[in-house]
């Protein structure tokens, strides 16, 4: 064949054209089926839906944290009005226990955690009040030091109530 022959396009036969609105229309239906099996059922929209809260007020996600360090603190108290723990000792025992309250709200151990270390924790500003005011009466020479002596042990126990009631 010569190299000036212009060569007419040869045409594709009728049967591409079926192949290709078929190649079209499967993966319509595959976006289609992802689409319908991978959306949420009704049962489970249903089962998602938070319950609506009590006419008392919103559910508090840690009230039965809270009520046992009630319980806790009060057998605190309770230990002091007997007589089996002095200043330091109630001010050591208190900070144990709003510590081991804050380990339970915050999901990591408050246990040993220095008082910049708790100042640096969002939201725990009355608890960094609390243990900053807890340091002086634990720490001090009871003995020797008459500003150890001036800590009152009830408003020490009313705060840490507090903190546990509303933080």
């Amino acid at each position: 064949m010569p190299a000036d022959e212009l060569v007419d396009p040869v045409g594709y036969p009728g049967w591409w054209t079926a192949v290709g609105i078929a190649v079209l229309l499967v993966a319509a239906a595959i976006v289609f089926l992802v689409f319908w099996l991978t959306r949420a059922r009704a049962a489970e929209k249903a089962a998602s839906v938070p319950p609506p809260p009590s006419p008392a007020g919103p559910l508090d996600p840690y009230g039965a944290l809270r009520t046992e360090y009630e319980r806790r603190l009060d057998a605190v108290a309770q230990r002091f009005h007997a007589g089996e723990l002095d200043e330091r000792s109630l001010h050591l025992a208190l900070s144990a226990e709003v510590r081991g309250f804050a380990t339970g709200r915050l999901g990591q151990d408050a246990s040993s955690m220095t008082l910049s270390e708790i100042q640096q924790l969002s939201g725990a500003d009355e608890l960094t009040r609390l243990i900053t005011r807890y340091y002086r009466p634990s720490f001090a020479d009871h003995e020797n030091d008459p500003k150890a002596r001036t800590t009152d042990a009830e408003d020490s126990i009313a705060r840490a109530r507090t903190v546990v009631r509303s933080w």
